[in-house]
């Protein structure tokens, strides 16, 4: 698979936003399996061979010689255990690191079409107030974020500045709560503080997994880099559970 999204819906122009949205969903688990498949490659290439042909203790009773399986501290295979761990927060995690750099580094290859999409119509699950919040306790991303962004009055406000991008938005939260914005200095299509706009709006789109608005010609940058995003997010999760199960 060379592409998140499939061939075919390249070929027909489709660029809507439940293309996008049921493409992601349809390939998610062949990209996860693919990703546990290369992890455990990794792990496994220094797994001790046969310990237990000279271990003391006769009546362990553990089975299943599997990385997950309750090894006592004196194990060999509590030690590889402890080696997966190290690898993964130190090595493997660098590497993951270099690949996500490039991967935005790829996004400068595309230009804004000023279609003032992002500007007209952003989401957050916070409350204007909770932004507030976590802006006064340091978090920069919220304190630019409300530099720029109000919130609609109302839901149908937000719905009249894009309804596609509304209904998509509300269809993937489902039961939780979402909050909509918009920039008051945007004047047509354009920004009116544009020398100032701070980095929420310098480096947009900052995750390559976020659903953008049609009309975005960042959607091109996202095609390219789809299944590269999504198995570095499958191998993120994975480590974390790795993490969780052997700690």
């Amino acid at each position: 698979m060379d592409n998140f999204f499939s061939d075919q819906a390249k070929n027909k122009s489709d660029n809507s936003l439940n293309s996008q949205y049921d493409n992601l969903k349809n390939n998610y688990e062949e990209i996860f399996i693919e990703a546990a498949e290369s992890i455990r490659r990794e792990v496994n290439a220094f797994k001790p061979e046969n310990p237990c042909d000279k271990c003391q203790v006769k009546d362990c009773k553990i089975e299943k010689k599997d990385m997950f399986a309750p090894y006592p501290s004196n194990c060999p295979y509590r030690d590889w255990q402890l080696k997966i761990l190290t690898f993964l927060a130190g090595d493997y995690k660098q590497k993951l690191k270099v690949i996500y750099k490039n991967m935005m580094e790829k996004r400068n290859a595309y230009t804004c079409a000023k279609c003032a999409a992002c500007c007209k119509l952003a989401a957050s699950q916070y409350s204007y107030e909770q932004l507030k919040q976590r802006a006064m306790r340091g978090d920069k991303f919220s304190k630019d974020f409300i530099s720029v962004f109000v919130p609609y009055k109302t839901e149908e406000d937000a719905k009249a500045a894009n309804p596609e991008y509304f209904e998509l938005l509300n269809k993937l939260v489902e039961d939780e709560k979402i909050y909509y914005y918009y920039c008051p200095k945007l004047e047509g299509n354009l920004c009116s503080d544009y020398e100032n706009r701070p980095s929420v709006c310098k480096d947009f789109p900052h995750n390559p997994l976020k659903l953008l608005p049609s009309a975005c010609s960042y959607n091109e940058w996202k095609r390219e880099i789809a299944h590269e995003a999504m198995l570095l997010k499958a191998k993120t999760d994975i480590i974390e559970f790795y993490r969780s199960k052997l700690q």
